[in-house]
């Protein structure tokens, strides 16, 4: 979970140890807090009682997991208003236990039999949203961003009585905060690590002498570590070594985000050995070693909606500690938030927050492994949003897997074998037909021990809310063909390929996407690099300084230091100061300024799209987030004008922004945009920038080969235009594109005659 420091005011009255004991680390502007949502309450779910298999109450969808039990956070403590991580405890006799941090405390599951998981115990703790729970022997370690230190808790009756008892709280070292973000727990050198808390880093403790009384050993802390897993190598060129993958960064982990690998084994003295970050980094959150020892999966719990539209998970490897490498990403296509990662064999088990647990194998390609299983604690949507799923827990001997929710609570799963394998054949198709027919052609293995029923594959295509299952077609062996139905033209189209075993168990392959259309063209792509037909200035203008000028930006902590362009240098932006000047220098002061684009003919275009990319800043100067910029368009040169938005946001980044023309004027040969900075309230910063217009065009209709003349069918009118061009190269009547018209452009117009 991201972690932003706050700044409180100070208070006369309060000593500076009376701030640090009292201060709850409220997460200011984190996105857990500002997309809350209250908890979901409802009995206890079993299987076998309600239902079977892996739907609870119809809510939940599933492929290859079977739901054993749900506890929703009402049936754990009355109190809990949310759920955060959990962790899982075998006891010496071999009974499964899973952990689970509420808003309150933490509550003690067993899941020995996973269809009848039963609360044993609650303990309270300090209230917060953030919880993480470890465990090491009999003892279980707990921590919060409440506060009041590491609750230590003896496991040893669980078994017999179902007690648990609080045998002590850890709150050394008295200089530091008594928040604690997260805990890693090494149990081969027998060391308790507390991460985060405030601004800190790692902090040690040994288990060794006193697991009951964890000792404070030391700490590493240049920056701000958000989750750590610490490893002892027992063999190779690291053997004996205790090694800490730390993710985080400076500035509560948003600058210099990544890995940072940090040798602990000296307690006194740490030694980072290297640091790695990827691209598009936005908060390196959490990461996981996979069993080799070689690969470290990671993931970024702010890209997701901004610098990446689909949940990413990174590799890196880590063969060479020093020198750690950056394989490259993968995704399932799906946009939800991934938040924590952890390997189990050749599986990698993700919490991915709304889309709740993806399961993917890596015995064929560990940098890019398929998904072979997921469950959706999430309904409503897939969306980039902090709810759902936070923690999963998959090293249960017996094969349970349990996950926490933060709205629904503890859920306890088996993870199947995959039913089926799946992949596509042919290329994936960029364009669908909106008329129908589009084909792409699939494998279908079946697994090891299963039984396919060939008449369940499907391709299940979506649009909107609407989902159509379309049977495939055996093409012989395990080849099948899949044909797309009429789809809405200039609509995103998503499609997967599911098919079921003789007993009912379903698998599917990763979600993709495709447009409907038959063709999209570009109408224009200006990034503002050379002079374009844009004007500066409309009436009514009468903005003093700021006025918009097409320039390579001097940054300013208002205005950007380069345009959008990749490849450019030049974007609109209003006011070009000089390079150390003020930030308010040449910012739009006293009134508006207006940038009109050239007319842009869009009559008889199918389903024109309009995107921009802007920049916009107001959060400066005495009354900050007092004005705005409206951005509008019009049908007729700039007569009247239609809004399309008005930006008040201050990204600090450029952001993109698309519309379809369509729903705001019809297109005509006379469309043109404008962008009305302006400065209308008192003492704030108004800067602005535009870049990288560009205008598409989707077309509805596939072109009918041999219709020449447009009309919609292929007749003796067409003859007529082929017959008058024999002989030359008139590209029109040229079907076949050989360069001449001849008897085998003939023979193409013949037999599409209608």
């Amino acid at each position: 979970m991201v972690r932003l420091m706050i700044r409180l005011p100070l208070v006369a009255a309060l000593t500076a140890s009376v701030l640090c004991a009292s201060v709850a680390f409220a997460h200011e502007d984190d996105g857990k807090i500002r997309d809350r949502q209250k908890a979901f309450r409802g009995p206890a779910w079993h299987e076998g009682k309600q239902g079977k298999g892996g739907v609870a109450g119809g809510g939940f969808n599933s492929v290859g997991v079977q739901l054993k039990s749900w506890l929703p956070l009402n049936t754990m403590s009355a109190g809990a208003q949310n759920g955060n991580s959990c962790w899982g405890w075998v006891s010496p006799a071999g009974r499964e236990y899973a952990i689970m941090g509420l808003y309150d405390g933490t509550a003690f599951v067993e899941v020995t039999n996973p269809s009848a998981a039963t609360l044993k115990s609650f303990q309270a703790g300090p209230a917060s949203l953030w919880r993480d729970v470890r465990t090491h022997l009999n003892y279980c370690y707990a921590g919060s961003e409440g506060g009041g230190g590491i609750q230590v808790f003896d496991l040893s009756q669980l078994d017999s009585t179902g007690t648990v008892t609080l045998v002590n709280t850890v709150t050394a070292p008295t200089s530091t905060t008594a928040a604690t973000h997260t805990l890693a727990v090494d149990n081969t050198s027998g060391f308790l690590y507390r991460a985060g808390g405030g601004s800190n880093g790692l902090r040690f403790y040994d288990l060794n002498a006193n697991p009951a009384a964890p000792a404070y050993v030391g700490a590493w802390g240049p920056i701000y570590v958000h989750e750590a897993e610490v490893k002892t190598y027992t063999s190779g060129p690291y053997a004996g070594k205790q090694i800490a993958f730390c993710y985080g960064g400076a500035n509560g982990g948003n600058v210099n985000t990544g890995l940072y690998i940090v040798d602990v084994t000296n307690k006194l003295a740490p030694v980072q050995l290297s640091f790695i970050t990827y691209p598009n980094a936005r908060f390196c959150h959490q990461g996981w070693l996979d069993e080799d020892g070689r690969y470290v999966y990671i993931n970024d719990e702010l890209d997701e909606g901004a610098t990446v539209s689909v949940t990413t998970t990174i590799v890196m490897d880590v063969s060479n500690l020093s020198a750690p490498i950056f394989k490259g990403t993968f995704t399932n296509n799906n946009a939800a938030i991934g938040h924590n990662i952890y390997v189990k064999g050749k599986l990698v088990f993700q919490a991915n927050y709304r889309s709740g647990m993806r399961v993917f194998d890596t015995t064929t390609n560990p940098l890019n492994p398929p998904e072979v299983a997921w469950f959706d604690t999430y309904p409503a949507d897939d969306n980039a949003n902090f709810n759902g799923l936070w923690n999963i827990w998959p090293y249960f001997p017996s094969g349970t897997v349990i996950g926490s929710d933060i709205e629904r609570g503890l859920f306890v799963w088996r993870v199947a074998g995959p039913v089926a394998t799946i992949n596509l054949v042919s290329a994936p198709p960029a364009l669908v037909n909106p008329a129908g027919g589009t084909t792409v052609d699939v494998s279908i293995v079946a697994g090891s021990g299963q039984t396919l029923d060939p008449a369940t594959a499907v391709m299940k295509v979506t649009v909107g809310s609407t989902t159509t299952n379309t049977p495939l077609v055996s093409l012989g062996g395990n080849t099948f063909r899949a044909t797309f139905p009429p789809t809405p033209c200039a609509q995103t189209v998503s499609y997967q390929f599911e098919v079921r075993n003789t007993a009912g168990d379903t698998t599917s392959d990763p979600l993709r996407t495709a447009f409907s259309a038959a063709s999209v063209t570009t109408v224009t792509d200006d990034a503002f690099e050379v002079a374009s037909g844009w004007t500066v200035g409309a009436t009514g203008d009468n903005a003093t300084t700021g006025q918009w000028v097409r320039v390579d930006p001097v940054g300013t902590a208002a205005q950007p230091e380069d345009d959008r362009t990749p490849t450019g240098t030049q974007c609109f932006i209003t006011g070009q100061g000089v390079v150390g000047g003020g930030v308010g220098d040449q910012d739009v002061d006293g009134g508006s300024t207006t940038l009109v684009s050239p007319i842009y003919n869009l009559a008889g275009l199918d389903e024109p799209t309009l995107e921009y990319w802007y920049w916009y800043s107001n959060n400066a100067g005495s009354n900050p987030n007092s004005d705005s910029m409206p951005v509008e368009i019009s049908n007729n040169g700039g007569t009247t004008w239609v809004p399309l938005e008005t930006i008040s946001t201050n990204n600090g980044a450029w952001t993109k922004r698309t519309w379809r023309v369509r729903d705001f004027v019809t297109p005509t040969s006379q469309v043109r945009v404008r962008f009305i900075a302006r400065d209308l309230g008192a003492g704030s910063i108004v800067e602005a920038g535009v870049d990288d217009l560009k205008i598409t065009n989707v077309d509805c209709t596939a072109n009918i080969v041999g219709d020449m003349n447009g009309d919609g069918v292929v007749n003796s009118a067409d003859l007529g235009i082929l017959l008058s061009s024999w002989g030359t190269s008139n590209p029109l009547a040229d079907l076949d594109g050989n360069g001449t018209v001849d008897s085998a452009d003939l023979g193409i117009l013949l037999s599409a005659w209608s």
